[in-house]
């Protein structure tokens, strides 16, 4: 049997379309804090109805009852909102010996979502039966502990061992979502883009679709690429670490927006630069993915590489996965 590709998940009674970008809210590597992009994202959910929020960041905020008054007013405008288990930032801040599950736990019940990853084991152990069993209980304890919000199970293991992994643990937990990172699937795009395809390949062996999504993509290159082989959902820090051209869908230095500024009218709404330029993002990763959803649809997502990637990328790819060039 092949199950059929979902053009959108339900989400707290919710219709999340796929495939779908959540822009990421993080404290490391950007360059405001993590409550101005909620003010902004939340402000937003007219043009960008879904965004991710990490739990870490939600523990060390100043004003939580401010975000969490933000957080609900997305959720009420008809966003989703997903929490991720904080271990990235806890990993760069020297921070993973204070940050553990039952912290994560907390924020879960302090900052209610729609979506969760679950509190993801960066060094799992080798043994394939002990490390499904490992996380199969720790998405027990976090759904346990998330109550209505839809926990996601992050798995990492080498490029190799996900196909299995995924395959195995989305069978034992009927989760309708699992999660992988990007940098764990190979060096190099095109070999990450075919380990990927092998991930879908031994999803779809299964009874139910399994929605895909991919840590730290953000890329809008890759982003379609990666769709083209089968995953439904991308998080990044893209939207608010660079600025995007939206005649070529290439990222340049986020202080290079004044040349790409004329390409939207948020230029002339009395914004700071910093407002203004995420909102530019914003608007281009609405339209990108719209399109990108509408090809996927129509059965013509190569032609939509074919005509937004730079020629000599869209020929490598077509050489690569044998796509016709014309």
């Amino acid at each position: 049997m092949t199950v059929t590709r979902l053009q959108e998940l339900d989400v707290a009674g919710k219709a999340l379309p796929l495939p779908v970008y959540f822009p990421s809210i993080s404290s490391v590597k950007t360059a405001l804090p993590p409550q101005d992009y909620l003010q902004v994202l939340a402000s937003l959910v007219g043009l960008n109805g879904q965004y991710l929020v990490s739990a870490f960041d939600l523990s060390a905020l100043a004003l939580p009852a401010e975000a969490a008054t933000l957080l609900q007013a997305s959720r009420d405008a008809g966003a989703v909102t997903l929490m991720d288990s904080g271990n990235y930032e806890s990993f760069w801040k020297d921070a993973r010996q204070q940050w553990r599950q039952p912290a994560f736990h907390q924020m879960l019940d302090a900052f209610p979502c729609d979506l969760a990853f679950g509190f993801d084991e960066q060094q799992p152990p080798a043994d394939h039966a002990e490390h499904v069993a490992l996380l199969v209980a720790r998405w027990e304890a976090d759904q346990a502990a998330a109550g209505a919000c839809q926990v996601v199970p992050i798995i990492h293991a080498s490029a190799s061992e996900l196909p299995g992994l995924c395959s195995a643990v989305a069978a034992e937990t009927g989760v309708s979502m699992l999660a992988v990172a990007e940098r764990r699937l190979g060096d190099g795009v095109i070999d990450r883009a075919r380990a990927l395809l092998a991930i879908r390949n031994e999803l779809d062996k299964l009874d139910q679709y399994v929605v895909l999504h991919l840590l730290g993509t953000g890329n809008p290159i890759s982003i379609a690429l990666y769709s083209a082989m089968g995953a439904d959902s991308f998080d990044g820090l893209e939207w608010c670490q660079t600025v995007v051209d939206h005649e070529t869908a290439l990222l340049y230095h986020l202080s290079q927006a004044d040349f790409f500024a004329a390409q939207t009218a948020w230029s002339e709404a009395g914004l700071s630069f910093q407002a203004r330029t995420l909102a530019h993002n914003l608007e281009f990763y609405a339209s990108w993915m719209q399109r990108l959803r509408t090809a996927i649809s129509n059965g013509t997502v190569v032609d939509f590489c074919r005509l937004n990637f730079p020629a000599h990328v869209f020929r490598q790819c077509a050489a690569a996965f044998d796509w016709s060039t014309s």
